[in-house]
């Protein structure tokens, strides 16, 4: 990963972890599908409004660019 990529650079300036305990604390582990993290959550928001894509696209995007996954905490490999 190119330590200069906007993608890289956001990620570090988006306090992660402090918003994922208050996001996690919103969903019931007992019922339901387990949800996705906030990191996902939000990354894949903020990806579709800087792109200016659908949801569609959005998703087609961040499976093919490891970039946009790292941004959302997803494993590259």
């Amino acid at each position: 990963m190119a330590l200069d990529n906007r993608w890289v650079i956001m990620t570090k300036m988006i306090p992660w972890s402090e918003f994922e305990a208050e996001y996690a604390a919103i969903f019931s582990s007992e019922i339901g599908a387990p949800a996705k993290t906030f990191r996902m959550a939000l990354g894949a928001l903020i990806i579709k409004e800087k792109l200016g894509v659908s949801d569609r696209e959005t998703v087609e995007q961040i499976g093919e660019n490891p970039y946009l996954q790292y941004f959302i905490g997803m494993s590259t490999r």
